[in-house]
């Protein structure tokens, strides 16, 4: 069977950010493309027709230029003609009206009469009608001695407006020249710019991709140590991101896989222990009694005289009393392991059950309750519970007792709604748990005190497991100094109705 072949996730997403790109970049290049085309086909068009209209126009206005400079130039000579021949200008009297002969003659601007010598024997002026109109001069003899009559005449600037028309006739003949190597360049333009984008994305793309991939790989990576037998293996991702979220997700899935599989071993071993004490505990509890009458027999039924032997026999039963005696506990010890009873849990009042320890008179002076604000609810079986707390109540006691003071133990407990869990902590103020006893202090028969079987926080901590929690010993100390243990079991739901 051949392996089928899959394109990584990292290409897939690069290929895929491109061409989101690239298509609508794409066809809007198609698209301006078109329309620039079929704008520049109509305005190449408009403007054909446009410069006919212009240079016959441009034609027809020449003309009429030519005409009325030729008329203007008739005009200015009949005028200066006219005024020459006037007595009191040929005769350059300075009296002569002058400004009444440029008020009197269209167009005339200034008047001047010049003596054969070059002075002016007169002269008026006014300001040009229009700032951007044009003088032309015009001289005429005033008699045969030289003097001359000078006129400057105003003209509208017709040339320069012909000249402005021809330069737009210029420039639409020179638009109609260069406009498809125009077009072709912003084609080209665009074409650039439409490759750089798709460059821009392709490394946008690879960048976001392998950002995403990395940690997806590192999610697949840690999956596979742990199914590879790696159980401490754990994810790393930093942020606030989904992906984030879900790797800080799949590490609360593998530590509570983890806390779920370490209690699962520690109910088969406590199996194992509670099957071995139910044997060791009928096999030991059968011979005990036959022994110790055997034992008794003996010791009362010596009727010699020798007080050596008669003492040696009665050392030898107490002695053997003794030692029946413990082996009486032991094997209640072993029943009580033996036969723990199943768990049959039920909504109760948290503080029911932890208030009632303080009915016991040795712990009634010992205990320093410490309850939340609002009620708790737990699940649980109310007597196992309370069992499990007045294991872990008496072990501190005695811890602090150990350590020479009276032993004095305090219980809080917490509500945490979104675990969905309370927790319930109790601190003694002993010397605390020396760091090689941690991993087995809750082993069967093992113990750190002078007295004991070494079962009591074992059957607390089978007994929470069977309730949905657990019991732990806190990595910090407790406030008092001594150790802190920690009871967790799930929530039962609002605080039950009391009649």
């Amino acid at each position: 069977m051949t392996r089928r072949t899959h394109l990584p996730l990292q290409l897939k997403l690069t290929v895929a950010l491109v061409l989101i790109v690239i298509t609508p970049l794409a066809a809007s290049s198609y698209l301006v493309d078109q329309v620039g085309r079929a704008a520049a086909n109509v305005a190449s068009s408009e403007a054909e027709s446009r410069l006919r209209s212009m240079e016959t126009a441009l034609t027809g206005y020449r003309r009429m230029v030519d005409y009325m400079v030729e008329v203007t130039k008739r005009l200015h000579t009949e005028i200066a003609q006219r005024l020459a021949l006037r007595k009191d200008l040929r005769a350059l009297d300075p009296r002569a009206d002058l400004a009444q002969v440029l008020a009197e003659e269209t167009g005339l601007r200034a008047i001047a009469l010049v003596r054969a010598d070059g002075t002016i024997a007169a002269a008026a002026e006014r300001p040009r009608s229009e700032p951007a109109w044009l003088d032309t001069v015009d001289e005429q003899p005033l008699g045969d001695a030289g003097a001359r009559l000078v006129l400057t005449f105003q003209v509208p600037p017709v040339t320069e407006d012909m000249a402005r028309q021809e330069d737009a006739i210029k420039a639409t003949r020179a638009y109609l020249t260069i406009r498809d190597p125009l077009a072709d360049s912003y084609r080209t333009a665009f074409l650039v710019v439409l490759g750089v984008a798709a460059l821009a994305a392709a490394g946008f793309g690879y960048w976001a991709s392998s950002f995403v991939t990395r940690r997806i790989t590192a999610l697949v990576s840690t999956a596979r140590k742990v199914s590879d037998g790696q159980l401490t293996a754990r994810v790393e991702l930093r942020g606030q991101d989904e992906l984030a979220e879900l790797g800080r997700a799949f590490n609360t899935m593998l530590d509570d896989l983890d806390q779920t599989r370490a209690q699962l071993q520690y109910l088969q071993r406590m199996g194992v222990w509670q099957d071995v004490a139910r044997r060791l505990a009928h096999e030991i509890k059968n011979p005990l009694t036959p022994i110790q009458l055997a034992v008794q027999q003996c010791v009362s039924s010596y009727g010699g005289d020798d007080g050596r032997y008669r003492k040696l026999l009665a050392d030898t039963g107490e002695i053997v009393a003794e030692e029946i005696a413990a082996l009486r506990r032991l094997v209640d010890t072993f029943r009580t392991l033996g036969a723990l009873p199943k768990v049959e849990k039920a909504p109760i009042a948290l503080a029911e059950v932890i208030e009632e320890l303080t009915l016991d008179p040795t712990m009634a002076a010992r205990l320093t309750l410490d309850p939340p604000r609002d009620p708790v609810t737990v699940r649980a079986d109310k007597l196992l519970l309370k069992r499990v707390l007045a294991n872990l109540v008496e072990n501190a006691i005695h811890a602090g007792q150990e350590a020479g003071n009276a032993g004095d133990v305090a219980i809080g407990w917490t509500a945490d709604p979104v675990r969905d869990v309370v927790a319930i902590t109790v601190d003694d103020r002993g010397k605390g748990v020396a760091e090689a006893s941690r991993e087995s202090i809750f082993e069967p028969y093992v113990t750190t005190k002078a007295t004991g079987t070494g079962l009591g926080l074992s059957i607390a901590r089978k007994l929470a497991i069977e309730h949905g929690g657990d019991v732990v010993l806190a990595a910090e100390r407790a406030p008092s100094g001594g150790a802190r243990f920690v009871v967790t079991l799930p929530l039962g739901g609002p605080e039950p109705a009391t009649a």
